[in-house]
């Protein structure tokens, strides 16, 4: 066993409480549910595991509003698909990981690693973004929101991944199950991603085909 996974973290130089200890794990997209029940039965089934959970495993969803046929119709739709928020004790307080709670947790089926990386130690979110994460939570808990529509040759920005930040344009829309085809073009080559509609952002019309505000172009 590597003495990196004992020592305590040079990132961090204090640890949170164990009840404001958050993690993010990276899990299966569209198996979220599966893997919180995984989860659970890890929990219930190892005390000792079990006795490190804080609250229930969360996967934040809203409710969305679509129109079908004529008929209205209210969809629970995840937050951040692919992701589960842990509040669990995975720290000691003296800073040092707990490695058999966080071997069990990844050997859990769904699970594919925490969002640290699979080679890095686990590291609980900052106070800050867990407080950001529970204010955007109850925001998109208030009533239900219309569906964003987003249609072929539409510009949207990438909200979150590897081209974050970035431009395309929407080549598919698979509307039924909120999934687009982004097209983003970096050093003249186009990358399609496929994506979740609340991945990615509609850029309004008077900004279409204008950098970004800051952009040295």
């Amino acid at each position: 066993m590597s003495r990196n996974y004992e020592r305590k973290s040079s990132v961090h130089h204090s640890v949170p409480e164990a009840k404001d200890q958050w993690y993010v794990l990276h899990v299966l997209s569209n198996k979220e549910r599966r893997t919180v029940e995984n989860l659970k039965r890890l929990f219930r089934d190892d005390k000792e595991v079990g006795d490190l959970l804080q609250s229930e495993p969360l996967v934040p969803i809203e409710k969305v509003e679509d129109v079908v046929n004529g008929k209205k119709r209210v969809q629970e739709r995840k937050l951040y698909p692919g992701y589960i928020y842990l509040n669990f004790a995975l720290r000691n307080p003296d800073g040092s990981l707990n490695n058999d709670a966080w071997y069990k947790i990844l050997a859990v089926d769904g699970v594919i690693s925490f969002a640290s990386g699979r080679k890095k130690e686990p590291l609980p979110m900052p106070a800050r973004d867990v407080e950001e994460l529970m204010r955007e939570i109850s925001r998109r808990s208030e009533g239900t929101r219309p569906k964003i529509v987003i249609n072929v040759q539409d510009e949207v920005r990438v909200l979150e991944g590897a081209f974050q930040g970035e431009r395309g344009i929407v080549e598919e829309v698979d509307a039924e199950h909120g999934r687009l085809r982004v097209g983003v073009t970096m050093f003249g080559r186009t990358n399609p991603l496929d994506l979740d509609y609340s991945q990615v952002q509609l850029v309004p019309e008077d900004e279409r085909g204008l950098p970004d505000a800051g952009s040295d172009a």
